[in-house]
């Protein structure tokens, strides 16, 4: 059958999407740092001690079981990488910085109202702004921001028919932090304009006074009133309008303090207070070793605390998945064997694998702990939960 161009460019469209979409599928490779990690704790003898052979015996899983594909040898002296982790590391913010997130935030949606015409809604959006503000002044920063918000919410009161007393307090409050405060006078009517350009004259031509900071000696701060920095000792702010103004200490490693003031017909005088912020010592714990599970590895307690819980801790520590312990016993005619064990540190269980008979001498550890490998690596695959020991295994007892 023939088949036009279009239909067969289709075709190899088609085609090719198939081939596309079957390789997508594909599952990604393996990491090749993705091997579950394993411990190995030095043997223990039942009956009397003989490290010489332990000693032996330690040194052949370590090597025989290191060349293991289907895991990773780790020692406790490994540590796992700290990861840096920005949110985690970072300083909590403060009650008063969230506040001030969230007044300039309300702030906005105030002057998004304002400028959509709704000045009923936007004065109330522009007190919540200063409300926070006000309460977050501790550690406000950007004081002209709360002078605008104390401008808009003016302008917002005149325009939502709050009247004029209510307009001027706003000004008033704006104009005290903030001399050099302005309105946007564009599409503004008369009245509202009159209100604040007189109001603006008559505070500019009052009396001004001074606040001064008393700060003890030798504290090294930074002294601010109203947003704006004092320069230095003796802290004074000169030429203030009476009104509401805000005092503040700031340095490193200091509780931020601040000072209301309200300033009337005369000088006013605040005495800081300097606390130092208490340093929280961390409790630094010293890393475990494999000396943490030699008596679990002595009487083979797997089932109770004394194991797994130095047994988990070190495992958080390395990154190891699994434990391998090894018992080495002798017979009544002194022929040795070992008796192996593997914990899975995700459940908390230990199975007891095939004891590794071996010859009197040890001459075939390494060729029996060879053997064992594939053993260790199945049980690592596929770890077998059903055989997990409910008490001390019989190899402790002699059985």
């Amino acid at each position: 059958m023939l088949m036009s161009a279009r239909t067969i460019r289709m075709v190899a469209v088609f085609a090719l999407g198939a081939v596309t979409t079957a390789h997508a599928a594909e599952p990604a490779p393996a990491e090749p740092d993705a091997r579950p990690k394993l411990m190995i704790v030095p043997p223990t003898t039942f009956g009397d001690p003989k490290p010489a052979q332990e000693r032996r015996v330690f040194k052949a899983a370590q090597d025989q079981l290191s060349a293991s594909s289907a895991f990773e040898l780790v020692s406790d002296r490994d540590k796992v990488p700290d990861k840096a982790d920005p949110k985690k590391n970072a300083p909590k913010p403060s009650l008063s910085s969230k506040r001030i997130d969230a007044a300039d935030a309300v702030r906005q949606e105030g002057i998004n109202l304002q400028a959509e015409g709704k000045h009923g809604e936007a004065l109330y959006k522009l007190r919540d702004a200063v409300a926070l503000y006000e309460k977050a002044y501790l550690e406000l920063v950007n004081y002209s921001n709360l002078a605008d918000a104390y401008m808009r919410a003016g302008v917002c009161a005149h325009y939502a028919g709050q009247g004029a007393g209510e307009a001027t307090r706003w000004f008033e409050l704006g104009i005290a932090i903030e001399p050099t405060l302005v309105i946007d006078r564009r599409k503004q009517d008369k009245a509202l304009l009159e209100l604040f350009d007189g109001l603006h004259a008559k505070m500019d031509s009052a009396p001004k006074f001074a606040i001064e900071v008393d700060v003890p000696g030798g504290a090294n701060v930074e002294v601010y009133v109203d947003g704006v920095r004092v320069a230095a000792a003796p802290f004074r702010a000169q030429n203030l309008i009476p009104g509401t103004h805000y005092a503040q200490i700031r340095g490193e490693g200091l509780v931020p303090w601040g000072s209301i003031v309200r300033l009337g017909k005369k000088d006013a005088k605040v005495s800081a207070k300097i606390t130092e912020v208490k340093k929280e010592e961390k409790k630094v714990e010293a890393p475990l070793t494999l000396d943490a599970l030699a008596d679990c590895a002595r009487v083979g307690a797997f089932t109770m605390p004394l194991c797994k819980l130095p047994a988990a801790k070190l495992g958080k520590q390395t990154g190891a998945s699994f434990f391998w312990f090894g018992l080495l016993r002798f017979d009544r005619f002194n022929r040795p064997s070992v008796v192996p064990f593997l914990m899975d540190l995700a459940s908390g269980g230990t199975v007891q694998l095939k004891a590794v008979e071996l010859a009197v001498d040890f001459g075939d550890l390494n060729r029996k702990m060879t053997e064992h490998e594939a053993e260790v690596s199945a049980a690592v695959a596929q770890f077998p939960r059903a055989r997990s020991l409910s008490k001390t295994p019989g190899a402790y007892s002699g059985k």
